[in-house]
């Protein structure tokens, strides 16, 4: 989920139960994941480690594998007296390899490991055979709709009730499917929308002076059977696919609504700090992009909302990283800072929201994407106050192999590369220190 929320200023999402939780949170405007995929992003916040720390970038590595030995944050508040439970996608769904992490539960995951692309609620769209996916958005023609996120809903209404009712403080992680392709929604979410209120946040056409490795045809999209193999993805399926990514965003926040209203309804919610986040951003369309797994402030950036009891609401512009979220959450409940991680609590931003906190969030990708093939080069970026600042390493020389620097109050969307521009030589060469600082805390 990228930052289409009402909450976030988008005068087009119907996210009405997101934005009634911002009006009681701390909204942060400049949050960050560490990877812009789902698996090592995931894999990144629950231990609070660097991807190349615990040396997960692949949708198929399992943290358990490279780095047998972390704790992970539920993990750490099981073993201080939290009973845990995770309910839908909170790591990654990635096919039976991915096993669930049963350290870190109290109680068996559930509802973890069933795949995007098998959600349909149409017969006729669910892949047959060795087919791995259909149509890149479904509007059900009927309302008997059977999606997951309404079985996790469920799950984790039962679970609240259940929860609350015992004598022991606890951990609930749950994840929701969408809005992550294929765009599928009840069809009272697409009706929420005109198809032509939603556009490309900027052009479509691929940037100038953006080196190959960071513009990226999304093969998660290439692979729907109404999407062509190769060239421009036609206008109406465009439209069509933005649409069905705003009802799947609606759909997400209904869904949302009814487990905070669960928690409401429990009685423990003015005891309960709330986290809402999303493990990575997104392009729909944007400079001829769709998905993620690129290097840019669409993919990097994420919305992330913190809801502590009795504490107003404000906006924050310090700059944070989604590893920061397991020291933050061991301080707020009084738990022993956790060590050999790579995040920081930023506490300090919860008590005064105009403070700052980091001076670069750090962001990475991979190539080739592919989960078997053996990584080549290693993309890392770092967001500061005024820039995004990019490079592209050789992963067995570590030579560099280009760069990008790109000013975003006056190119918020990354069209102009001015890392080769003269003027920008002394900016280039204090982020080049930057990022290898941020590289270095690794």
């Amino acid at each position: 989920m990228r930052m289409n929320l009402g909450c976030y200023g988008d005068n087009v999402a119907v996210t009405p139960n997101i934005d009634k939780l911002a009006s009681r949170s701390l909204l942060f405007t400049r949050a960050y994941c560490q990877f812009a995929s789902c698996n090592a992003s995931r894999a990144s916040v629950i231990t609070g480690q660097r991807p190349d720390t615990i040396s997960v970038w692949k949708l198929n590595t399992h943290f358990r594998d490279t780095a047998p030995d972390v704790v992970t944050m539920p993990q750490h508040f099981k073993a201080n007296g939290y009973h845990t439970e995770a309910i839908g996608k909170v790591l990654h769904n990635y096919g039976a390899k991915q096993k669930d992490d049963e350290l870190s539960w109290s109680t068996p995951a559930r509802l973890d490991k069933i795949s995007h692309f098998k959600d349909y609620a149409q017969d006729s769209n669910i892949p047959k055979g060795s087919a791995k996916k259909t149509i890149v958005a479904e509007k059900p023609v009927n309302e008997d709709h059977a999606y997951v996120d309404e079985k996790i809903t469920k799950d984790a209404v039962e679970t609240i009730k259940r929860l609350a009712e015992q004598d022991v403080p606890f951990f609930l992680a749950v994840g929701f499917m969408k809005p992550h392709s294929p765009y599928n929604a009840p069809k009272e979410y697409w009706d929420l929308y005109q198809r032509e209120d939603m556009k490309a946040l900027c052009s479509e056409t691929r940037p100038e002076g953006v080196p190959d490795l960071n513009w990226w045809d999304s093969i998660e999209i290439r692979g729907f059977t109404d999407i062509p193999d190769k060239g421009s993805i036609p206008p109406e399926t465009a439209a069509r696919m933005r649409h069905g990514y705003y009802a799947a965003t609606s759909y997400a926040d209904a869904n949302i609504g009814k487990v905070i209203n669960a928690l409401e309804t429990s009685g423990a919610a003015d005891n309960t700090i709330i986290v809402f986040w999303s493990d990575h951003g997104y392009h729909l369309g944007e400079n001829g992009h769709w998905a993620k797994v690129t290097l840019r402030e669409l993919d990097a950036q994420a919305p992330l909302l913190i809801s502590l009891p009795s504490k107003e609401s404000a906006n924050t512009n310090a700059i944070v990283e989604y590893i920061d979220l397991y020291p933050t959450l061991s301080e707020l409940c009084s738990l022993p800072q956790p060590t050999d991680i790579d995040g920081k609590s930023f506490v300090p931003v919860l008590e005064n929201p105009k403070s700052e906190f980091r001076q670069t969030a750090l962001t990475q990708v991979c190539r080739p994407w592919s989960p078997n093939a053996p990584i080549e080069i290693m993309g890392y970026s770092i967001r500061t106050a005024d820039y995004r600042y990019t490079q592209w390493i050789d992963h067995n020389s570590k030579a560099m192999i280009s760069e990008e620097l790109y000013e975003l109050e006056k190119d918020p969307f990354q069209r102009v590369n001015v890392a080769k521009m003269s003027e920008s030589s002394d900016t280039l060469f204090t982020h080049r220190a930057l990022l290898n600082s941020a590289n270095s805390r690794n």
